[in-house]
């Protein structure tokens, strides 16, 4: 009786010991997976965005990474911000945004509204946030616009570049055909750079799906094969570079025109540097 006792003991702890070492792995593998907010804007659920979307959260989820979603359509994020974001204000007689979204942050987000504060909290929880969009009128839909000024709030996001080492990027579909759409990158350069890495994130390479509406059933196929394999892998997704540009458009055109100032600087320098050295000879 007493060693079946013994034996049953021992089988026992081996079962609880390997219970424990499964758990364990399974946790280590679902912390080092990178965290994904999934930020989203479009009317019509039969939409390639949509697919887009259901694609991308999918792929995530088999990845075993924990996801979030934001969907701007149910929410009717429209408009820019207002006093309506805060619970109280510093100044009610005259209404400066910067300011409140700055004291709100110093009081732990404390006077945002609550919609914000969730919107604050998934930010600040992901590593990754993916938005995913339709291109409307050469730039991001309205809805996207209104969730960064109020979400990405001073004191918060810039002024300070708190959300590094976060990394952002865009899936978006378009209307017309890639040939139509040569510098489509370059219009979001402002956002990508001046917005993304201004606030201390990482701007990815986007991923883009042209003339989403009109191409055949097997070029869609083949779009959300390349969005499941970018997402798959989208810890080595590369980011994005001024130097794919073709053409220096907005932020990138003020740069080029600082660099060339600063050249001609240079030059004007050396040349008067040559006449003070010849003079001299004389």
């Amino acid at each position: 009786v007493h060693g079946w006792y013994q034996r049953r003991v021992h089988g026992i702890m081996k079962g609880i010991i390997f219970a424990c070492t499964l758990l364990a792995l399974v946790a280590l593998s679902l912390a080092a997976k990178p965290k994904v907010l999934i930020v989203f804007a479009h009317q019509e659920p039969q939409s390639f965005c949509f697919a887009m979307r259901n694609k991308i959260f999918q792929t995530l989820t088999v990845k075993g990474h924990e996801v979030k979603m934001t969907n701007l359509v149910q929410m009717k994020m429209i408009g820019s911000l207002d006093k309506t974001d805060f619970t109280e204000l510093t100044d009610t007689t005259y209404f400066r945004p910067q300011k409140e979204q700055l004291a709100a942050n110093e009081k732990k987000r404390a006077t945002f509204s609550k919609e914000l504060r969730l919107e604050h909290d998934k930010v600040e929880w992901a590593d990754y946030v993916l938005f995913v969009f339709p291109y409307y009128v050469m730039y991001i839909p309205s809805t996207i616009k209104s969730w960064m000024e109020r979400t990405f709030s001073c004191g918060f996001a810039y002024c300070n570049k708190t959300l590094a080492p976060r990394k952002a990027m865009m899936f978006y579909t378009t209307g017309a055909p890639q040939p139509y759409l040569k510098d489509v990158e370059v219009q979001f350069w402002d956002t990508l750079s001046a917005q993304f890495k201004f606030m201390g994130m990482s701007a990815l390479k986007p991923f883009v799906a042209y003339a989403a509406p009109s191409v055949t059933e097997e070029q869609r196929k083949a779009y959300l094969k390349d969005v499941e394999k970018i997402v798959g892998d989208i810890e080595n997704r590369e980011e994005y570079k001024p130097s794919d540009l073709q053409k220096f458009t907005g932020f990138n055109i003020y740069l080029h025109h600082c660099i060339k100032k600063k050249k001609k600087k240079k030059k004007k320098k050396k040349k008067k540097k040559k006449k003070k050295k010849k003079k001299k000879k004389k």
